[in-house]
């Protein structure tokens, strides 16, 4: 989808959402990923710590 349609059907979304807050609204995966709804899963600096990958963390591992 391109940028137009995609801020028009979020547009459509927000206004059923906000309208009707208790009625769950089925979205477009595409939509509801320029809305924000996916977790961002990139590597973080904490990731890079370790290059190794053999720390032990408070709670994790040995």
């Amino acid at each position: 989808m391109d940028k137009n349609r995609l801020m028009a059907a979020a547009t459509v979304v927000d206004a059923q959402a906000t309208e009707l807050p208790d009625l769950g609204i089925p979205v477009d995966p595409d939509v509801a990923d320029f809305m924000g709804a996916f977790e961002e899963m990139a590597v973080g600096l904490e990731d890079l710590d370790d290059p190794d990958g053999d720390t032990v963390e408070a709670g994790h591992g040995q």
